[in-house]
């Protein structure tokens, strides 16, 4: 996992990102809250500007289906969570059941934007994987079905809390790491035709 520093240049760019006219009017953008937005717009800059600070072109995709795009035209779905500690590997990642039926990517790629005192203090990129992947070896959990808390130790113990939708979820420590999730991504660079 790779914490990265919430930023003034980081906000600015994640609120630029809100207010592209093409997101403005996307049915994803509209239907969150404003912090949703916000925490998601986060997620997204970080991985790109993660991509390109080790040399991989990925950019903002201009479509309402996916969220980032490489030179490669890969496609990747980023899915953000609001923390308040910082992540570690026992924990897992999630996807709504309902997002899989009108969303379809290359990659899944996973953020926690862990907020300390009421402000956003570090995103943290988790890692990712294949979309075909995650709904593969992800466990299914019905609307309703109690949530556990997951321990290093590998106890898990209901946490009070229950699932707003039917979700998936996955554990951290299944995804590939932001490094070797980086090298796989720049493979399918490098094997695009020079022009």
């Amino acid at each position: 996992m790779i914490r990265v520093q919430v930023t003034e240049r980081l906000i600015f760019e994640a609120e630029q990102l809100i207010d592209d006219p093409v997101n403005k009017t996307s049915k994803y953008w509209t239907k969150g809250t404003a912090e949703q937005r916000f925490i998601g717009a986060l997620g997204e800059i970080a991985l790109i500007d993660y991509c390109w600070n080790n040399d991989l072109l990925a950019h903002k995709n201009n479509s309402f289906e996916n969220d980032v795009m490489l030179f490669s035209r890969h496609t990747i779905e980023v899915k953000t969570q609001k923390v308040t500690n910082a992540p570690e590997i026992h924990y897992r990642v999630n996807f709504p059941a309902k997002r899989k039926k009108n969303e379809s990517s290359d990659f899944l790629f996973f953020t926690h934007v862990q907020f300390v005192a009421g402000t956003a203090e570090a995103v943290w990129l988790l890692g990712g994987c294949s979309w075909d992947k995650f709904w593969r070896l992800s466990t299914f959990h019905n609307q309703g079905d109690p949530m556990m808390r997951h321990y290093a130790d590998g106890n898990d113990i209901p946490s009070g809390r229950y699932f707003t939708s039917d979700c998936h979820d996955l554990p951290i420590s299944q995804l590939a790491p932001p490094s070797a999730t980086l090298k796989h991504f720049k493979s399918l660079q490098e094997k695009e035709p020079t022009q």
